[in-house]
């Protein structure tokens, strides 16, 4: 049976990982200048492609892990690193590592902008990519799937009010709501690390 409680555990470290708040911020300054066929467009390839990057990873990362002889343990300690550094990025800079290029060159390179920088390292970065292959390995992979639908749901509003909602938030709006997710992206960072040194020594035990 799902519980509640399952799906939070689930629920929000993605959240917190994906980050749409830090997202949004992003998205609006690489559209800005765009017309909106183009905006929607730039949804439409940067929600997708996020979400059938992880999508795979959820389902096919565990074998790409078996492939190349890494175990679970490994990853929890490497991908808590690599969340433990964007944690720490997103508090001391109130922001996600991200491009900068300008409006204009952003304009020019309209194919480009809804993969990257936005799916992926954005939305579907390292720190995503780890985080859902190790909670396939504690929870029913139903939850996490729900969880994705959601989250990606939320970053799909997110960039379709993108307007709005900067003019509601504003730029050090969105910089503390960052701030503070960052926090919890280190909390969750060093947990997933003290649980892959736990396994790890468990293991050669």
């Amino acid at each position: 049976m799902l519980s509640i409680s399952d799906f939070l555990h689930v629920f929000v470290p993605m959240f917190v990982v994906i980050d749409p708040f830090a997202s949004l911020a992003l998205f609006f300054s690489l559209t800005s200048h765009m017309n909106p066929e183009n905006v929607k467009k730039t949804i439409n390839e940067s929600v997708i492609y996020g979400f059938v990057i992880l999508i795979f990873f959820t389902f096919a990362g565990i074998y790409v892990l078996e492939f190349f002889g890494i175990s679970i343990q490994a990853l929890e300690i490497a991908g808590g690193l690599l969340m433990l550094f964007v944690g720490i990025e997103m508090v001391r800079e109130g922001d996600k590592p991200r491009s900068t290029k300008k409006g204009e060159q952003v304009e020019e390179e309209i194919g480009d902008v809804g993969i990257v920088p936005l799916a992926t390292p954005m939305l579907a970065g390292p720190g995503a990519i780890s985080l859902v292959i190790i909670l396939m390995e504690t929870y029913s992979w139903v939850l996490v799937v729900i969880s994705l639908v959601i989250v990606f749901a939320i970053v799909y509003l997110f960039f379709l009010f993108s307007s709005k909602l900067f003019n509601i938030i504003g730029l050090k709006g969105s910089r503390a709501f960052t701030r503070i997710l960052g926090l919890l992206v280190a909390a969750f960072a060093i947990q997933y690390i003290l649980n892959g040194t736990g396994g790890w020594i468990i293991h050669i035990l």
